[in-house]
């Protein structure tokens, strides 16, 4: 059907009859003269006279012609095919208008953003419905935690929801919108049941496995399915920081940051010169610029140097475009935590290399120019009477064979008050003593020794190995799977077996091979106390030359203090939950988003441990963790939350394979502006005349040009 979306320009039309009224006054009989010698003229250049004539019937139609087709043309013309038949608009219908609020529905279009324009075509749908209509509305992002409405008469209520519908920063999720329109459809009575989506189209909103089962429901409970494409079938382009890696190094006076950044450009033109900047508490540290090819990506790193002792909040961001909120990405970085731990050496040697403690020293603070936050001391069980227990964060007893019974209260007090005690054994440990001695700080009581064989491979019996507890224990969940899967490879020639029966609320972090604990955690009052059944040293094992003994002991030490908090806080994505274990002395906690906007959440168990879990991650930023209203030393003090980047690229979804995707459910897809009137909302424009009859137009003018010069 032809039709017009500015019919009133039609008007202009009447405009052709300029050039025919003034070809009729040219027409006009001159006052004639005779004279001899024109009139032998004249007669020989009848034939002139004729192509004369000719010339101006052919300028007068150009012209004519000329001002009908650009009258025409503004009119905006169009052949389109409804969205439905006649009969489908004179009876009642259920309708359920889905609205993407996904973050790139952001993106700034010719006039405005996308979701506006979405909200204002949603608006127009609700008013050209019938007082017999029934509609509801829904966004792609309130499926997750939204009751699902119900078919409403009431267009106040529809339009209030509507303009009180805000962008989320989440990725699209088209497919769980799809399925609460066909639940909410299901129900309803009208023979007619229509989908209204208001979508950007891009790629990543759309599920292809969803469809495959989906097919057969929506052609059972939907009779039409309108997609309006809000982007009006534009390619659009954006470039986006897709990763940011940072990196803390703590030296002996500064921290060194550095920062490895991925900057993607989903265009088909390169981006020259872009500008990136590195911000750590408002203020400018380093920048620099990418030269991205078309459909590509650039990492760049970026190095400052930051004070020690504090947390320090930063971002990375990159120059605007029609797309913004993928621009900048958050991050947090601690050079505060600091662990004074003693290491009591029970077995000393001259060779410092055979020394109990030597091999732990270099684990907790490995290296001379890089200075670890753990700061050991090693003192031997002659100097243990000089030492304050309550100046350190963490003990290790390393194969001691005995302590003064007034060291050994003072320990049992430390831990109570929120310290902590490692236990590592070796041949010097008695059972019997420690069981006596220690009992109140033990997780397990100790049995015996026993003593497997070499590596001989004659030997019946092998070295155990070691191998992690289910579910993880929260010491290891932060360390890299790279880490992880070289435990198998350290071998334990000798270890202690505990009793069953444990001593208090007690928990295994590391099996051997065998199944018997390895590594024993126990929560006394404020503290803990941790059971190594081997030893520290090489006597009974290889573990200290292994790859993972380094960050076992040093992420050991972090959880036994309360300071999980690794160096560089691990990003959460917008809409992912914010976990941590409880300290056991508290009960809740508050936590401020970036808006200002604060809420107090209390513990719960998370797969049998205590944590806090913090569901409102609802935009990118950073949120403040704090215990009434200061922060507190065992809970980071903040942490970043970063949009997911698989919604940055804003490739398309073609026609075709939205229809293949449909299947047999009858389909329009709207690709003309939203504010052209209600058919172009209700149905799809097939071609627009406008562009041919433009350039039809110039074509002619060109003509006329050229004839007239003749």
């Amino acid at each position: 059907m032809l039709s017009f979306l500015n019919p009133l320009l039609l008007l202009g039309i009447l405009g052709a009859c300029i050039p025919i009224i003034i070809h009729l006054i040219n027409k006009k009989k001159a006052i004639s003269h005779k004279f001899a010698a024109i009139d032998f003229l004249l007669e020989s250049k009848k034939r002139i006279s004729v192509k004369f004539k000719l010339r101006q019937l052919i300028l007068l139609i150009l012209r004519a012609s000329l001002l009908t087709f650009l009258a025409v043309a503004l009119a905006r013309p169009l052949i389109k095919n409804y969205g439905g038949s006649g009969a489908e608009r004179n009876i009642p219908t259920s309708n359920v208008i889905v609205i993407d609020d996904s973050y790139s529905m952001q993106y700034a279009g010719r006039h405005e953003p996308f979701f506006v324009a979405a909200r204002n075509a949603a608006m127009k749908i609700i008013d050209t419905l019938t007082k017999d209509d029934e509609a509801a509305v829904i966004t792609c992002s309130g499926m997750a935690s939204q009751a699902l409405p119900e078919l409403d008469y009431d267009k106040k209520h529809l339009l209030d929801f509507i303009e009180q519908s805000r962008l989320s920063y989440t990725p699209a999720r088209i497919a769980p919108a799809l399925d609460a329109a066909i639940e909410i459809l299901a129900t309803a009575r009208t023979p007619v049941k229509r989908i209204f989506l208001l979508t950007d189209m891009t790629r990543n909103g759309w599920d292809p496995a969803w469809f495959r089962s989906g097919q057969e429901r929506l052609q059972r409970h939907v009779s039409r399915i309108h997609i309006v494409d809000i982007s009006e079938g534009r390619k659009l382009t954006n470039r986006a920081i897709t990763h940011v890696e940072p990196k803390l190094t703590m030296l002996e006076r500064i921290a060194e940051g550095h920062i490895k950044a991925t900057v993607s450009n989903f265009s088909p033109t390169p981006a020259k010169d872009l500008l990136a900047q590195v911000f750590i508490n408002g203020e400018r540290v380093a920048q620099g610029f990418f030269t991205v090819d078309a459909n590509a990506s650039e990492t760049k790193e970026f190095f400052f140097t930051i004070e020690k002792g504090k947390y320090h909040r930063g971002w990375i961001e990159i120059a605007g475009d029609n797309l913004s909120i993928d621009n900048k990405r958050y991050f947090v970085l601690n050079t505060f935590h600091k662990l004074d731990t003693l290491l009591v050496d029970g077995d000393p040697k001259t060779n410092i290399y055979e020394s109990e403690t030597f091999y732990l020293e270099k684990a907790l603070n490995p290296g001379r120019e890089h200075v670890s936050p753990i700061k050991p001391l090693i003192c031997s069980l002659h100097e243990v009477d000089n030492i304050t227990f309550s100046n350190f964060n963490i003990i290790f007893l390393c194969n001691v064979e005995t302590l003064p019974s007034e060291k050994i209260r003072e320990l049992e007090m430390f831990v109570k008050e929120g310290g902590s005690v490692i236990f590592t054994l070796g041949n010097k440990v008695d059972a019997g003593y420690y069981n006596n001695s220690f009992g109140a700080l033990l997780p397990h009581r100790l049995h015996a020794a026993r003593t497997f064989s070499t590596s001989s491979p004659l030997s019946e019996e092998q070295p155990l190995h070691l191998k992690t507890a289910e579910p993880i224990h929260p010491a290891l969940r932060i360390l890299p799977e790279t880490r992880m899967d070289t435990l198998s490879s350290a071998k334990f020639y000798r270890i202690f077996y505990v009793d069953p029966t444990p001593l208090g609320n007690c928990r295994t972090i590391l099996s051997f091979s065998d199944n018997t604990p390895a590594l024993i955690e126990r929560q006394v009052d404020r503290g803990k106390t941790v059971l190594f059944t081997s030893s520290i040293d090489r006597d009974w094992t290889d573990l200290p030359v292994r790859p993972f003994f380094l960050p076992l002991m040093q992420q050991l030490c972090r959880f036994v203090s309360g300071s999980v908090l690794d160096d560089v806080q691990k990003e959460i994505l917008v809409g992912y939950d914010w976990q941590f274990p409880c300290p056991p002395d508290l009960n809740a906690l508050e936590i401020t988003n970036p808006e200002g906007a604060k809420i107090i959440i209390e513990p719960r168990f998370v797969t049998n441990e205590k944590a806090f879990s913090y569901k409102e991650t609802n935009m990118p930023g950073i949120y403040d963790v704090t215990v009434e209203g200061k922060a507190h030393p065992q809970l980071p003090p903040s942490f970043p939350v970063n949009v997911d980047t698989v919604e940055s690229n804003l490739d398309k979804i073609d026609q075709k394979e939205m229809t293949a995707y449909m299947g047999g459910t009858n389909l329009t897809i709207t690709t003309s502006p939203v504010g052209e009137g209600r058919d172009v909302l209700l149905g799809e424009a097939k071609k627009t005349l406008w562009g041919p009859i433009l350039f039809l137009t110039l074509c002619i003018l060109l003509i006329e040009s050229f004839v007239s010069r003749k």
